[in-house]
C-alpha cells in the first residue's frame, strides 16, 4: 500500500473528457492476461512435468532448458504489461495537456522518465519543477500518483522493466530495494548464519545488491503487476465517472459496485513484498 489513503470519489475533473476511457485500459490487460499470459505459461508448466514424469536419459537436461524459457517468458510479459501501461498513462497526460495548457508542456512530457534521479519517495506536495511522469501526473490531475494504493507495484514494474531490459544498474538496484525476496538465497553483507557446528558469515565488503542475472520473478508477481495496473485504472475510471455533473442509474450502479470491489482489493493480492 502507498503512503496516503486516496478515496478517488473525493475527486473531481473538470474536464474529465481528457481522460479517455480508462476502462479501456484495463479492459485490454485483463484479456492480454486470460488470453495470452496464462494458456502460455499453463502451457509451458504441462510440458515441464510431461518431462518430469517421462524419467528419460537427459530429461533433467531439458527441464532446466524449459525453467529458462519458462522464466524468459514471464520476463517478457512484465516488459509487455509496462509498455502498456507507461503508454496509456503517458498518452492521458498528453491529452490533458493539450486540452488543458495547449501543449505548452508537451516537448518535457514527451521527454520525461517515470521519476526523477532521486530515489526519495514524491511527496504530497505540488512539485516545483515537472521534470518527471509523476510530477507531470500531479501537475495536470492534481493528485500525487504516491496516493493511489496500486503506487508502490507501479513504481516497483517500471524499475524491473527497465532492469529486465537493461541489467544490472540503477533501476536493478531499486528492485533489489524494492522487492529483496525476488533474489533467492541471498544474504545481506555482515550476515552470520550458524549452521550445525558451524557459522557462515557474509564479508561485511561484499556488494550490497545481487546481480540482476540471479532475480527470479515468478508468475505470481506478474499476475499482480497486471492487477495494479487494472486497479490504477479502475480508480481513474472511479473519478471520471465522479466528475460528470449528473449522474443516471447506470453510471451510479458502476460506482457502486466499484466501491464494494475496492474494499476488498488488499485482502485479494497474489503477492506482497515480505
Amino acid at each position: 500500500m502507498s503512503e496516503s489513503a486516496l478515496d478517488p470519489q473525493q475527486f473531481v475533473f473538470l474536464d474529465h473528457e481528457s481522460l479517455g476511457l480508462p476502462t479501456a485500459h484495463a479492459r485490454s490487460l485483463q484479456l492480454f492476461r486470460d488470453i495470452v499470459v496464462l494458456p502460455s505459461l499453463r502451457a509451458l508448466d504441462r510440458e515441464i512435468e510431461e518431462s518430469v514424469r517421462s524419467g528419460e536419459p537427459g530429461s533433467v537436461f531439458y527441464e532446466s532448458h524449459l525453467a529458462d524459457l519458462f522464466q524468459t517468458t514471464v520476463e517478457s510479459y512484465v516488459l509487455a504489461v509496462q509498455s502498456m501501461w507507461e503508454r496509456g498513462l503517458r498518452s492521458l497526460l498528453i491529452s490533458r495537456e493539450r486540452r488543458l495548457n495547449g501543449g505548452s508542456e508537451m516537448d518535457k512530457l514527451q521527454n520525461a522518465s517515470w521519476s526523477t534521479e532521486s530515489t526519495a519517495p514524491i511527496r504530497y506536495t505540488r512539485p516545483t519543477k515537472a521534470d518527471s511522469l509523476q510530477c507531470h501526473f500531479q501537475r495536470l490531475l492534481t493528485v500525487p500518483m504516491i496516493a493511489f494504493d496500486s503506487y508502490n507495484d507501479l513504481d516497483l514494474l517500471q524499475h524491473l522493466g527497465n532492469a529486465i531490459r537493461h541489467g544490472d544498474g540503477r533501476s536493478a538496484k531499486r528492485v533489489h530495494e524494492l522487492a529483496p525476496t525476488l533474489w533467492f538465497g541471498w544474504l545481506a553483507p555482515g550476515t552470520v548464519i550458524q549452521a550445525g557446528l558451524f557459522n557462515i558469515s557474509v564479508p561485511h565488503d561484499a556488494p550490497k545488491h545481487p546481480s540482476f542475472d540471479n532475480v527470479t520473478v515468478q508468475k505470481i508477481v506478474l499476475e499482480q503487476m497486471i492487477q495494479s495496473v487494472t486497479d490504477f485504472w479502475d480508480d481513474l475510471e472511479c473519478m471520471r465517472c465522479n466528475s460528470f455533473r449528473s449522474k443516471d442509474e447506470v453510471v451510479v450502479q458502476h460506482l457502486q459496485s466499484y466501491l464494494e470491489e475496492r474494499r476488498g482489493r488488499y485482502d485479494k493480492r497474489l503477492w506482497t513484498v515480505e
